[in-house]
């Protein structure tokens, strides 16, 4: 059963982000690997009395940065400006948690005006043996619209190489259909992707005489917690040449199957095992499926040899479990998989080796 999709108007969901990074006014850039990691924080400030900083807060992975100018009657004449800060000590810590931390830099320009939000960045710095996220290659929908079930955006993913293409679809404030493209750089948990325009061109049976072109407006930062699971920060730079600021929107995205799977069927069928180490491949064939309750299923093969136990959200019945484990017959857990999406599991083995489940056919 195909699933209600309709796209939201651009003017609802673009908004701002590291998109400083992509030629706009101001830029957050982390310095160093290890736990003493800082930020520069740089751009050109519209007046000749740039911001000082004034505090650093934290909440959860959350980093904000504020500055200030307080001086008035400042020549408006845009000068550059930098602020470096370690952000462990800005907190009164030795040391921040591993993770990905996602940093907002506001500043005002004023002693009595409210501050604005001018640039914000993806900063990974997952643990050493952190293991990297294979998102699945397909479309994926926004899951905090206000009807998440039927108002989507979509997104179009497709992971190669270390590389992301991303293509967003949806429509612009006055109802038009409109699309935006873009690649970038993919580290196994964050993303960077500037999202391009595509404008001009017909359709299939009336090629185009004017070559199809694109206009940078958004950029997309992506954090990926699973194979079928991200988060979002769309964003667009608003605001005045000499003085412009951030438009951000969060977004919850996830790959879903375009047939209804409440039951968790959708999990059924031929499957791979390997390892990252040299044992051979094994070919698991899972077609018996047992509903255990409301949050939990099972899939095993006709002999009752395997088992693939599977845990999903109770807030989110339709999405794909939040982790799968492994069992033989009536042996121990032998391996957990906490990256499900709907092709593809990665996990560890009883011995810390990295385990991956890839669907052969359902």
């Amino acid at each position: 059963m195909w699933r209600g999709v309709f796209l939201l108007p651009i003017g609802l969901v673009a908004s701002a982000l590291a998109y400083a990074a992509d030629g706009g006014s101001y830029t957050i850039q982390p310095r160093g690997a290890d736990a003493s990691w800082s930020l520069d924080i740089g751009g050109r400030w519209p007046t000749q009395c740039p911001p000082s900083l004034k505090s650093v807060t934290l909440d959860g992975t959350d980093l904000r940065v504020d500055a200030r100018s307080d001086l008035t009657l400042c020549d408006r004449t845009a000068m550059p400006f930098s602020i470096e800060l370690n952000p462990a000590l800005a907190v009164d810590k030795t040391s921040l948690d591993p993770g990905v931390y996602h940093v907002s830099f506001y500043a005002a320009d004023g002693a009595n005006t409210a501050p604005k939000l001018r640039a914000f960045a993806l900063v990974d710095h997952s643990a050493s043996d952190s293991l990297p996220v294979s998102p699945e290659p397909g479309f994926w929908f926004t899951s905090n619209t206000p009807d998440a079930t039927t108002n989507r955006t979509i997104l179009s993913v497709e992971p190669q190489d270390g590389q992301l293409d991303v293509a967003l679809m949806t429509y612009d404030d006055i109802g038009q259909p409109t699309w935006f493209f873009g690649a970038a750089e993919f580290n196994g948990h964050i993303a960077h992707v500037p999202l391009v325009h595509i404008v001009g061109g017909t359709d299939p049976f009336h090629p185009s005489i004017t070559p199809t072109s694109g206009d940078a407006m958004l950029a997309l930062d992506l954090q990926f917690q699973s194979g079928a699971h991200a988060l979002g920060w769309l964003s667009r730079e608003r605001g005045t040449a000499d003085d412009s600021n951030l438009q951000i929107q969060p977004l919850d995205l996830v790959r879903l199957p375009i047939a209804d799977n409440t039951t968790g069927q959708a999990w059924q069928g031929d499957w791979v095992l390997v390892a990252d180490d040299d044992s051979a491949p094994q070919k698991l064939h899972l077609t018996q499926y047992r509903s255990v309750d409301a949050q939990h299923f099972e899939i095993g093969d006709s002999d009752g040899q395997i088992t693939l136990a599977c845990t999903r959200e109770p807030s989110q019945p339709d999405w794909p479990p939040s982790s799968c484990s492994l069992r033989r017959g009536s042996d121990a857990v032998s391996g957990a998989f906490d990256s499900v999406a709907l092709s593809r599991m990665d996990g560890l083995d009883g011995n810390g080796v990295a385990i991956h489940l890839m669907r052969v056919s359902r």
